[in-house]
């Protein structure tokens, strides 16, 4: 089975694990925070920093039940990412985001709740997709998030090991896009 879920239009690296064993071992590295989850993702807004962390519990948001937020008071769970950014074009930069925590949408709600939602994303960034699109004319299809990397301890072998998957071609085409400053031909 499926050991771990991408969001919805998300790219990139999936674990399955081909027996029970195999699956509780995997669910409980990911439980412990013992793997590694790194995800590129394009981000609308000029990102003043090149690097930075993003420490904000997530909770499930109190009127739109399929959405997430970020809570200043209690009650949320632990949430955090660290980001560094790789490529800034205009209105928008493509970001490496190294995941400490789990939880649902947290790349999308950590990069909104900062001010700079997905490239795509229409949950989470509507309006500054709409800036972006005003000042490139370019919208994507999807959110720009690609799972790049995973790392963790093969439940049997105890080896670690390293997967990586390229950002597919939506997500290149939007990177050369945004990197044009220009609307797609």
């Amino acid at each position: 089975g499926i050991v771990h879920r991408l969001d919805k239009d998300t790219s990139g690296c999936l674990v399955v694990a081909r027996h029970d064993a195999a699956h509780v071992a995997l669910a409980s590295q990911f439980a412990g925070r013992s793997l590694e989850k790194v995800y590129r993702a394009l981000v609308c807004g000029a990102m003043p920093s090149d690097a930075g962390e993003i420490r904000a519990a997530i909770v499930r948001h109190p009127s739109h039940r399929k959405r997430m937020a970020v809570t200043e008071g209690s009650g949320g769970r632990e949430a955090w990412t660290s980001f560094r950014v790789e490529e800034r074009f205009r209105g928008a930069a493509h970001v490496t985001a190294t995941l400490h925590t789990g939880r649902t949408h947290q790349i999308r709600v950590h990069f909104q709740h900062i001010g700079y939602p997905l490239v795509g994303d229409e949950t989470y960034g509507k309006r500054a997709n709409a800036r972006l699109e005003e000042q490139t004319g370019f919208r994507a299809e999807r959110q720009m998030l690609h799972a790049w990397q995973l790392v963790f301890t093969h439940p049997m072998t105890g080896r670690r090991l390293e997967f990586e998957a390229p950002p597919p071609e939506d997500f290149e085409n939007a990177a050369r896009r945004l990197r044009q400053g220009r609307a797609p031909d």
